[in-house]
This record gives C-alpha cells, structure tokens and sequence, in this order.
C-alpha cells in the first residue's frame, strides 16, 4: 500500500477494497438506477435515524463531499488523480455505535498523474474535476434526491461549507508556497470558473457568499454560517445546529448566552 491510499484510508475513509464493519455494500454505477437508490435509502434511512427521506438525501451528499474533498486534495498537493468514476467507485455503510460510517472503496486503484507543464496541468486538472462533478457526483446527487423528494440544489448546497472550511484549515498547515498556490488557484477553478452546467444546474453550487457570525463560545472571534441546513434536525433527538440558516439570530444569540454560563459553571 503506497502513501496516497494510506492517506486516502486516514483523510477520506475511501480503501482499496470493502472496509472492515461494512454491513451493506453498494455500486455507485447502480446507486445511480432508480431501483439500488431505493433500497440504499431503505438501508441507510434507520441507520442514520432519519425522521424523514430528505434527511437521508442530505447526509448522503454531504458524504459524497468526502469523495470530492479527496480528489481536490489529491489533484492539488499529491499531483495526481485517483479513479473515482462510477464504475470503479463503491460505497460502505458501517454502523458504530450510534453513528453510521460512510466509506468508499475502489475496485481498482490507480491514478492519473499530472503533467509537469503549467499549462498542460491547467487542463488535466479542469479535465477531472469536470468528470467527476459531471459523471460521479452528479448522477449520485440526481438519484437520490429524486428517490427522496429534495430539490439537488439542496443536495449540492452540503458542499461548500464543508470545502471552505477544510481548504481554509489546509492552506494554514501547508509551508510549501508552491503547493499552497496550486491549492488556491484549484479551488478557485472549482469555485468561478467550473460551468454550472457541469452540476446541471443555473448555477455553480459553490459559487456562494460565505456569512460570517459570532462563535457560540468566544464573543472575538467568528465561524462560517452552514450555507445549507444539514437537516440534523430531521434525525432522531436532533435539533438545529448554531450555525445553521435556518436558526433565527434571536436563537443564536440565547445558544450564545447559555453555552457561555455553562463554561462559566464548569470553571
């Protein structure tokens, strides 16, 4: 097992073959047929507790953002680009406790490395990013969200804020100024340039404004506002998360206050 899979395995839950635990297996390539969705939600929807299918639909594509987060990450800082298209991609599900694991795995592993030629890069690196948002992830997204009554707007919406977030924290880490660079000018690729028809929709999902708002425990700092609800509310002894769209600022502001007096009271 070389370096790439391993920190595939560590960052991205995605093997090399079925992860240990799984309890149902499925084809992405058949998860985009009407039938193997269905009985994926059927699956899926008691393992997550969903109180309802769009529920199911939401987690399932905030996890496909997994898939996509590994492949930025490997076309920015490995320089090359695992196979991640339908036919070769499977998807795990493996119950821990309370919680339901979603992992990937490949039925064959291989990568395509990119050209050393700045603009020849340029080009391979639109060329899969492109594949996978137009062939993986969009017929994934389609799928379910028809299976489970949710516009794939919403579905594509789960993504932003996790990306911003973990290209945020990754660009502090990285020291290499060549490799920060790549990772900079490939989000933004994904971010303003990649065409909305890509996801099939009027506009690219990611393309969005990021709202900034108070962090619940330190009043001199913020957090990024979720750009969508990730219906944790639609789950058994779920609520609305702090940073979720959809909590009045009258809320926030009370979360605020009583988070801060319990630390208060801890000390």
């Amino acid at each position: 097992m070389n370096t790439v899979q391993n920190e595939f395995i560590s960052k991205f839950d995605i093997h090399s073959s079925a992860p240990e635990g799984a309890l149902y297996s499925f084809a992405a390539l058949e998860l985009a047929g009407e039938e193997k969705i269905r009985e994926f939600v059927d699956c899926y929807s008691p393992l997550m507790k969903a109180l309802e299918e769009k529920a199911v639909a939401v987690y399932f594509a905030s996890n496909i953002g997994s898939a996509a987060l590994a492949l930025q990450y490997a076309v920015s800082l490995l320089q090359c680009a695992p196979d991640l298209s339908l036919p070769n991609l499977n998807i795990h599900l493996i119950p821990e406790d309370n919680y339901c694991r979603f992992a990937f795995s490949l039925n064959e592993w291989k990568t395509t490395a990119a050209p050393v030629d700045p603009k020849e890069r340029i080009e391979w690196r639109n060329t899969m990013l492109d594949a996978f948002y137009r062939d993986t992830a969009g017929p994934l997204m389609r799928s379910v969200t028809e299976a489970c009554g949710l516009r794939v707007g919403e579905a594509w919406g789960q993504l932003p804020t996790r990306f911003n977030y973990y290209v945020e924290r990754l660009a502090a880490e990285i020291g290499d100024s060549a490799a920060h660079a790549r990772l900079k000018e490939d989000y933004s690729y994904l971010m303003n340039e990649m065409p909305a028809a890509i996801f099939g929709l009027s506009r690219n999902p990611f393309k969005v404004t990021v709202r900034k708002i108070e962090d619940i425990a330190d009043p001199g700092r913020t957090v990024n506002m979720r750009n969508r609800c990730c219906m944790y509310y639609s789950t058994e002894g779920g609520y609305y998360c702090y940073t979720c769209p959809r909590l009045k600022e009258s809320e926030r502001a009370a979360r605020r206050v009583e988070h801060r007096e319990r630390l208060l009271s801890q000390k």
